[in-house]
């Protein structure tokens, strides 16, 4: 069991390194004859794109990390678009739903980290679970989400639907997590602060106040008397023994107690004062004119009780919370994925029939660069796939080298997206 848990976890760390932040990706698209004959064409094609040196080795790994067929619908068995008009407006539609995904799917993947560093994305589609590049490896069109008898439009809007109530989800559960901690933050125990700034009720415990219902209580409450919590600055107790029971004439004589073993870090002490109610504030007024630190403070053990009951409760709620979040973002950012590639998908069809003609007859697959070796590998997707890149109503003109909109041309279609851009810290 050792063994295999050993292999587990070296796989799983091969993995990681392998799928590194910020590694690009590009899924291609060459056009195949009109004839049945597709299927062969598209094995040759990836035949020739594995015993490229410059792509099969683009990352310098083995031959079982791509390039990969991207598996997009084309033939009999193609998407629906209804008219050409469809399809230009599709083009322009898909690049801003494109968009609008890839931006979703990040703020994920950040806030899934930034909730649990070592979160692990994995894409559940079609039943199964997957790490990413498995699921990439493998691709295929989800009919039952995506039926090909229903129009691209009306898949493209249902996905649209699905995502943006995901990211509606994530952000509303995330300001109910964030409510949560807001208040177990205003609720919690201020630890190492010195006594001035914690709140006495954390300080003066039932454990640590004397109440036993006598005269020599620590804190005594009655109709006409009541207890007034100070802190005396370091080396200011003689000073305040001397002139506290002056201070005003309705202070019990003799009823200053220090509370032993609370002196903070700084040599601030705590101590208890009994008066008459009726004294009260003008007492304070002249320990604040002495610079003794009085606090409006009133032990209650109930009320202690009451509030650490209320701490155990939002914690639990915070650590439920969490839970459900973490849950939340790992199935978001599974969906919003499998919808990303689905967009993707769309456009490599969309692309693929204005560039290379009716019927779909296409290939697309995914190849992975090397960092700084981009221009090598397009060199060399060019010289594979080029030879299909220029028939259709617009390959010709392209061909020339017209770019549109300032997008650079390639002889093939050509999608890049990067799945991954957030550093773990």
């Amino acid at each position: 069991q050792n063994s295999w848990l050993k292999l587990r976890w070296i796989k799983r760390a091969v993995s990681v390194k392998r799928m590194s932040v910020g590694q690009e990706f590009w899924i291609v698209a060459a056009g195949c004859s009109k004839d049945r004959g597709s299927e062969a064409e598209k094995e040759s094609y990836l035949a020739a794109l594995k015993s490229s040196p410059t792509i099969a080795a683009a990352r310098g790994r083995s031959s079982e990390e791509g390039p990969w067929k991207f598996d997009v619908p084309d033939g009999e068995r193609s998407l629906l678009f209804g008219s050409f008009d469809n399809l230009i407006r599709l083009t322009d539609d898909l690049q801003k739903y494109d968009s609008q995904v890839d931006s979703i799917l990040h703020r994920l993947e950040r806030q899934y980290i930034e909730l649990d560093p070592r979160a692990d994305f994995k894409v559940k589609s079609q039943r199964q679970e997957k790490p990413f590049l498995d699921y990439l490896r493998n691709w295929q069109w989800d009919e039952a989400k995506y039926p090909k008898t229903r129009p691209i439009v009306d898949n493209v809007t249902l996905l649209m639907s699905v995502v943006n109530k995901l990211d509606e989800e994530a952000r509303n559960k995330t300001a109910q997590y964030n409510e949560f901690k807001t208040q177990r933050g205003n609720l919690a125990k201020k630890e190492g602060a010195n006594l001035t700034g914690r709140d006495l009720v954390d300080v003066l415990t039932p454990d640590v106040v004397k109440m036993n219902g006598d005269a020599d209580d620590d804190f005594i409450y009655t109709e006409h008397l009541t207890t007034v919590a100070i802190i005396l600055p370091r080396g200011t107790e003689q000073d305040f023994l001397k002139c506290y029971e002056t201070l005003h004439e309705n202070v019990v004589p003799m009823s200053a107690r220090k509370f032993q073993g609370l002196d903070d870090k700084d040599g601030n002490s705590l101590w208890r004062i009994v008066l008459f109610r009726s004294a009260a504030e003008g007492f304070k007024k002249q320990c604040r004119e002495r610079r003794f630190v009085v606090r409006d403070f009133e032990y209650s053990e109930e009320n202690y009780k009451k509030l650490k009951a209320q701490r155990e409760q939002l914690e639990d709620s915070v650590r439920r919370q969490h839970e459900l979040v973490r849950g939340l973002y790992q199935a978001a950012w599974s969906d919003a994925m499998v919808a990303w590639m689905h967009i993707k998908a769309m456009r490599i069809f969309v692309e693929s029939v204005l560039r290379f003609g009716m019927p779909p007859r296409f290939a697309s697959f995914v190849v992975s660069p090397k960092s700084g070796a981009a221009s090598a590998a397009r060199k060399a997707l060019a010289d594979t796939l080029g030879r299909g890149g220029q028939s259709g109503p617009n390959g010709a003109e392209k061909a020339g080298g017209d770019a549109q909109d300032d997008e650079e041309y390639y002889p093939y279609v050509s999608l890049a997206f990067t799945p991954f851009n957030v550093q773990r810290g």
